[in-house]
């Protein structure tokens, strides 16, 4: 499947069989295991889905060689065939979602035939041909109890379908790139300039839709990272790339499939190659878009000036210039206007023809959306977002207006609505976003 196990949508969390008693539920986990299992066993997808389940359901271990379909007596039989749908789809999603393992869908199909009798194909065949539809109203009409689930699968299936948009963001050490990136996310995925870092570039993927669970794929996949999972680095991993998926969280919702690639900071004084990684992705990586992230209280240094250099040289796509960390800025000495003039001038002194530049704010905006989202801040945070409140509030510093595309203020009731809108980064999401859900 490739990654787009990364972007997936999991529907487990609205699954009937989680309000089932133990035994229902322990019995339901079994007939899954046996019917994925007869045609596909070792792969890490499913054995991630499985451990999923086992852990949502809270049934424990349950060992598939404990189990055998001819210990179920008629009763029992009985009992499931109210989950029989449920346990189809289940099956094929976790072991032949994508169109080019039908033919693995339709063993399990027949696996499942078999242990219902011959009298359910009718019906069953119609679920079986829904789930691999991109919508079916009729299933709809007929099966109520499936359309929330139905709904994700075939949601799933338009997403994975798109083109998605590769967006690149390169930046010299301490500029704020991870920060950033866990701003545009609303999400802690990306290691900050405290943490160690590694010579790895970070895919950031958006996921089909919210349901609570982040991924990541380094020498193995997992589908639900924790964070400390997502901070450290697999030293397995042989690669120099590393690949997340997630739900982007912002005060709209971005339907977009997009993918941020995070490249390693390039004037690293201890890891050399991670200049060489960085300039090798920005050679030979297609992108749509590179973003290029300065640190304000270090402008014109000379590590900027050579990676800018080698971004002119081999980069011809669109770019968008920010200036980050304007908001340690003091009054009477700095100036936001002025900075963004400068760097201007400079960036055209270097053949860029007619460079956006903004300012941002990526500390701020990470802030406000980990409260917006409920997350838990702790006493130095609030203190920051505190003084980001009172920072941004001034004119210079409400960045939204150095950007062409507005918005409306009025329109945005979240208490820290005001704090994202002049940290810039809902301006920075309409400009890369565009219309949100293509």
């Amino acid at each position: 499947m490739g990654e787009d196990i990364l972007i997936i949508q999991q529907y487990l969390k609205i699954h009937p069989v989680i309000n089932m008693n133990l035994g229902i539920k322990r019995k339901y986990m079994r007939l899954l295991i046996n019917f994925v299992s007869k045609i596909e066993s070792e792969n890490q997808w499913v054995n991630q889905m499985f451990q999923l389940y086992s852990l949502t359901l809270d049934v424990g271990d349950v060992n598939k060689d404990e189990f055998d379909l001819k210990d179920m007596n008629i009763i029992e039989r009985f009992k499931f065939r109210h989950y029989r749908y449920f346990i189809l789809i289940d099956c094929l999603f976790i072991g032949a979602f994508n169109d080019n393992e039908k033919e693995k869908g339709m063993q399990i199909f027949e696996s499942i035939l078999d242990f219902y009798g011959e009298r359910h194909r009718k019906k069953l065949q119609q679920i079986f041909d829904a789930f691999y539809s991109n919508e079916n109203e009729k299933i709809v009409r007929d099966f109520p109890e499936l359309a929330s689930i139905y709904r994700i699968i075939w949601k799933n299936r338009k997403f994975i379908a798109r083109r998605e948009k590769r967006i690149m963001i390169t930046a010299n050490m301490s500029a704020g790139k991870s920060t950033l990136l866990n701003a545009l996310t609303g999400k802690m995925v990306s290691k900050t300039q405290n943490m160690a870092c590694t010579s790895k570039n970070h895919y950031l993927h958006n996921k089909a839709g919210e349901d609570g669970l982040t991924t990541k794929w380094d020498s193995s996949f997992t589908l639900d990272a924790t964070t400390e999972m997502l901070m450290k680095d697999d030293e397995e991993n042989i690669t120099n790339e590393i690949h997340i998926g997630t739900r982007f969280r912002s005060l709209q919702d971005i339907d977009n499939k997009v993918c941020f690639i995070d490249t390693p900071g390039v004037n690293s004084s201890v890891e050399k190659t991670h200049k060489e990684v960085t300039n090798e992705i920005i050679k030979n990586t297609e992108c749509d878009l590179l973003i290029y992230l300065f640190n304000a209280e270090n402008i014109g240094s000379d590590d900027d000036f050579e990676h800018l250099n080698f971004v002119k040289e081999n980069y011809s796509g669109d770019i968008i210039f920010l200036v980050n960390k304007m908001d340690r800025f003091r009054k009477d000495q700095d100036s936001v206007q002025q900075t963004i003039k400068n760097v201007k001038e400079d960036l055209e002194k270097l053949d860029f023809k007619n460079p956006k530049v903004y300012p941002i704010s990526a500390y701020a905006a990470y802030l406000a959306k980990m409260s917006m989202y409920n997350e838990k801040l702790n006493e130095d945070e609030e203190d920051e977002l505190n003084f980001f409140r009172r920072k941004l509030s001034r004119k210079e510093f409400s960045y939204e207006t150095y950007y062409p595309e507005k918005i409306n203020i009025d329109t945005l009731t979240n208490k820290y609505s005001e704090v994202l809108v002049h940290s810039g980064v809902l301006s920075l999401e309409k400009l890369i976003f565009g219309n949100r859900g293509e």
